[in-house]
């Protein structure tokens, strides 16, 4: 029976993954409707280039593109779309697209008419990210084997925890941190139960995870009061949501959030390294003490603290990385790093990865001292 669960799992992840994407091409969202009119953005498929003008002054070049809808209320219809690309303008406002290519465009119409004018949003590149999750999933499962399985459906169990539970929250207006608090508490349970299964090792690193989270959340509230974080640094993001939003969001705690989730994975790791070495070391010398237990905990949790470390500044320092490097190119920054470490994106980044570095230290600790005393607790007599 265990032989097929491999085969089995590979084929469940490709044709949800193929599914999705089919969901995704044809999928659609309504930016407005009134009296029959509707506008929406949908997804659509260049068939061909109809026309080619150049323009001297300012230097443009006018596509003129024949796209098939996908998806909508127009699904299935075709439409006219003029692309125009700037060669001297902003890379980021040009689309170079040729015909096979799938576009996310903006379309009008009344009733089965379809308005002639309609515009080019952006690339379709959900369908690529799709795929390219599904392919993550299955290589997990042929590496791991059975126990891939377990952690490829962990996984799984994150995402729609993130996605089905925290952003509802959030959009609700519950407390970010609450929130973020909530999710990981149920990630961190259930991920870990999923691979481990319900014995001591999980218990010993569930709790271990949720404390250094914890500990993360007070340095963050405690960072955002001191350093005044507000969350507005991105201000398109907080412009469109103050636009669009009902709610009125409290993009301080929102940043906050951010920081405290980014730790839940490294936390995890450390924690389930250090409860598996205690558990093999109590399993190989039943009578160890606890203190001799909870010594070897750590050694082994320091071993796991460099690369852990590097991983998570690494990781945050990536998503950061050309912002630091225009602001380190600018004339504004005369005193380079006084200045740069002022400035409230950077500064907040900074945090996000001492106080994610700091949780996931304080997890190894917590993790060795719950699963030395746990493991080496007497069973009580039976009468």
């Amino acid at each position: 029976m265990r032989r097929w669960i491999v085969p089995a799992a590979i084929f469940v992840i490709m044709a949800l993954t193929h599914t999705l994407y089919l969901v995704s091409l044809r999928s659609s969202a309504v930016i407005s409707e009134s009296d029959g009119a509707v506008t929406e953005f949908v997804k659509g498929r260049v068939v061909r280039l109809l026309d080619t003008k150049v323009f001297e002054q300012p230097s443009s070049v006018n596509h003129m593109l024949e796209v098939e809808l996908l998806g909508g209320r127009f699904k299935g219809k075709r439409i006219v779309l003029r692309n125009v690309i700037r060669p001297l303008g902003l890379p980021l406002m040009n689309r170079y697209i040729s015909a096979g290519d799938v576009i996310l465009c903006r379309v009008s119409g009344e009733g089965d008419k379809l308005s002639a004018m309609g515009l080019i949003q952006e690339y379709s590149r959900d369908g690529f990210i799709i795929y390219m999750t599904g392919g993550l999933l299955m290589l997990i499962v042929l590496v791991g084997r059975v126990q891939g399985v377990r952690n490829a459906f962990a996984l799984i169990f994150s995402g729609l925890a993130i996605y089905f539970i925290m952003l509802p929250m959030l959009r609700r207006g519950i407390d970010p941190i609450l929130s973020v608090c909530v999710t990981s508490a149920a990630i961190a349970i259930v991920a870990l139960l999923m691979i481990i299964g319900p014995n001591r090792k999980s218990f010993s690193a569930i709790l271990g995870t949720i404390g250094g989270v914890l500990i993360s959340v007070l340095l963050v509230i405690y960072a955002q009061k001191k350093l005044y974080l507000t969350g507005m640094a991105t201000a398109n993001v907080a412009s469109i949501l103050e636009a669009l939003a009902k709610t009125q969001y409290d993009f301080g705690r929102l940043l906050l959030g951010g920081m405290i989730i980014g730790v839940l994975g490294v936390a995890m790791d450390a924690s389930i390294d250090v409860a598996s070495a205690m558990d093999e070391i109590k399993r190989a010398d039943p009578d160890i003490t606890p203190w001799r237990l909870i010594r070897a905990g750590m050694n082994v949790g320091t071993d796991v603290l460099g690369t852990m470390s590097n991983t998570l500044v690494f990781a945050y320092f990536g998503l950061r990385l050309l912002l630091v490097m225009a602001s380190l190119g600018t004339k504004i920054f005369a005193q380079t790093w006084m200045q740069l470490l002022s400035v409230e994106v950077i500064s907040a980044e900074v945090v996000r990865i001492l106080a994610g570095s700091i949780g996931m230290v304080m997890t190894i600790p917590l993790t060795a001292l719950i699963a030395g005393f746990w493991y080496c607790r007497k069973p009580k007599p039976k009468f």
